[in-house]
């Protein structure tokens, strides 16, 4: 599946981090191991069991969530636990978990944006000494 690749994301390591496992709580997904990242000394990682909507099959499928040149860089991968073929239903669960992070993150982003006010124009000096 050359069509997936790494999420590259303008947020902080533990904003990505963040966003990537509230989207694996959001879809109920089993965490197995959820280590935040500590800049410098450990990527972040969450590993998680996924279950397949009818035979209710376990995937499993890990985040890992480190640096990159401005920001983070997310990457995933999905493994049936079963079987030889999955007919690229982890391919698939892999490209919706990127969308959704990429989705997630861009709106700590906003958020972040908007906590930062503009900043005020200085007051102006004035001219000279006013007389009365």
């Amino acid at each position: 599946y050359p069509d997936i690749e790494p999420l590259l994301l303008n947020v902080t390591l533990q904003e990505a981090y963040d966003s990537a496992l509230a989207v694996i709580t959001r879809r109920k997904w089993r965490i197995v191991d959820a280590r935040p990242p500590q800049p410098g000394r450990r990527d972040g990682l969450i590993e998680a069991v996924a279950r397949t909507p009818i035979m209710g099959f376990r995937d499993d499928v890990v985040v890992r969530v480190r640096p990159a040149q401005e920001g983070a860089r997310v990457d995933v991968r999905s493994a049936s636990r079963y079987g030889r073929s999955d007919l690229g239903a982890n391919a698939s669960r892999v490209r919706a978990l990127i969308e959704d992070i990429d989705d997630a993150a861009g709106s700590e982003e906003e958020k972040r944006k908007k906590a930062v006010p503009a900043k005020a124009p200085a007051p102006k000096k004035p001219q000279g000494p006013t007389r009365r």
